[in-house]
């Protein structure tokens, strides 16, 4: 069920693990949105906020883990969620983890929290998001080389990072990560059933909440 509300007034109920959706207008959005019929191009990950010397406009945003490409910098890197959503250009949702599932992220927080520290500054992979929304040869015995994407913890894009952040969670297992898209994420069983959006013309995003993730992105 969507609702809309803007970030400042809802922010204090965001917590870690949460999803933040993003779907953007660039050409390579564009070209998301169609390969993967979807409205959702961009996937983010709340954690809990970093110790450093924020400025006081920040003091009181949340942060988020993401892999991407934005203001000249690319790969592994903490944004904030609400400079992000000011400065998006698209559409912005909040997708709150259900009871169960922060419960098990609670249980394996040190693991959690560990292993995304790990992936910071890591490459941004592009290519890896090509295959994964492209999967015309998964199944081929002989061509599935050219659009099935094994798993690797070198470079990450987007979904790819954040499904690997749910597996280290225990939200999630025995899914294949870089077989993993931002509509993947969206879909997957582990919210509650109110998702809110936060910026842009209300769009519901398609089987939200709606697929089981054991296994998901494995040739079968």
């Amino acid at each position: 069920m969507l609702s809309e509300q803007p970030y400042e007034e809802i922010k204090h109920l965001i917590e870690p693990g949460d999803i933040i959706a993003f779907g953007g207008t660039s050409l390579f959005s564009r070209w998301t949105k169609f390969t993967t019929r979807s409205v959702v191009t961009h996937t983010a990950m709340v954690i809990d906020v970093p110790t450093d010397n924020r400025s006081i406009s920040t003091a009181s945003d949340l942060t988020m883990i993401e892999a991407t490409s934005i203001k000249g910098k690319k790969g592994v890197m903490h944004n904030y969620v609400g400079e992000r959503i000011k400065h998006y250009k698209g559409d912005v949702w909040w997708l709150p983890l259900h009871s169960e599932a922060k419960q098990q992220l609670h249980q394996q927080w040190h693991t959690f929290h560990d292993f995304l520290a790990e992936q910071m500054g890591k490459s941004y992979d592009i290519w890896q998001l090509f295959g994964a929304a492209i999967d015309v040869f998964d199944d081929h015995r002989w061509f599935n080389w050219i659009t099935y994407n094994r798993k690797k913890f070198n470079r990450w894009f987007c979904s790819e990072l954040v499904a690997e952040g749910l597996n280290q969670a225990g939200i999630v297992s025995e899914l294949n990560p870089s077989e993993t898209t931002p509509k993947d994420i969206c879909q997957f069983s582990i919210y509650q059933p109110r998702y809110v959006q936060l910026k842009g013309k209300r769009r519901v995003i398609t089987g939200y909440n709606s697929q089981d993730p054991f296994g998901w992105g494995n040739l079968g």
